[in-house]
């Protein structure tokens, strides 16, 4: 058997990709999830949602009807087999590349107050090039066919608010992570 040293990572086709693109209004918005409309981090459903996604773990065999529950798409709970491996792999993917870390640390060592603090101190914004997306093949990731952008088919829900996404990247170590080229943060300037 051999080894690689350096793997490269290989985007797979989504599994799915079938679900309606998001409002126009929404296309090319600049999308930070502390200005939506009506929304507002409540730091005990963030603890709440954590505590959930740990509860959800033992009970794998059943993600792929909440993955199309979340999505609004049963056509990921018909590809059973398939979506089955892909959240096997998913949490396997989010636990080596720290995500999982990100997702304990921003809902339950920061509060509401000190991400929204993060990310008032980030520049720029979503050029929907995906990187973050694809680097764990997410199934919820989307490309409208006209238009040929990605699209996210959990903007606005609870997975997208409460998991990392939607406070997605609130340090220049996020940006770093996924090479992405529409964030940024200033530099922090270190007291003498």
């Amino acid at each position: 058997m051999s080894t690689v040293d350096s793997p490269v990572h290989v985007a797979r086709k989504l599994p799915v990709v079938n679900a309606p693109a998001p409002a126009a209004e929404t296309m090319g918005a600049e999308r930070k999830s502390n200005e939506v409309a009506g929304f507002t981090y409540k730091r005990w459903k963030a603890v709440l949602y954590t505590f959930a996604i740990l509860l959800k773990l033992p009970f794998l065999p059943f993600w792929p009807f909440f993955v199309a529950y979340e999505a609004k798409d049963w056509s990921i709970a018909r590809n059973y087999w398939k979506t089955l491996m892909y959240c096997f792999n998913v949490v396997i993917a989010h636990i080596r590349f720290g995500s999982f870390v990100r997702l304990l640390k921003f809902n339950l060592l920061m509060g509401p107050d000190e991400v929204k603090r993060r990310i008032a101190m980030r520049r720029g914004a979503c050029t929907r090039c995906a990187k973050c997306c694809q680097q764990f093949d997410c199934i919820f990731l989307g490309k409208d066919a006209e238009s040929k952008e990605y699209y996210c088919k959990v903007y606005q829900t609870n997975y997208w608010y409460y998991g990392t996404c939607g406070r997605y990247p609130l340090d220049q170590f996020d940006v770093d992570a996924h090479s992405c080229p529409g964030f940024s943060f200033e530099e922090q300037k270190v007291p003498a």
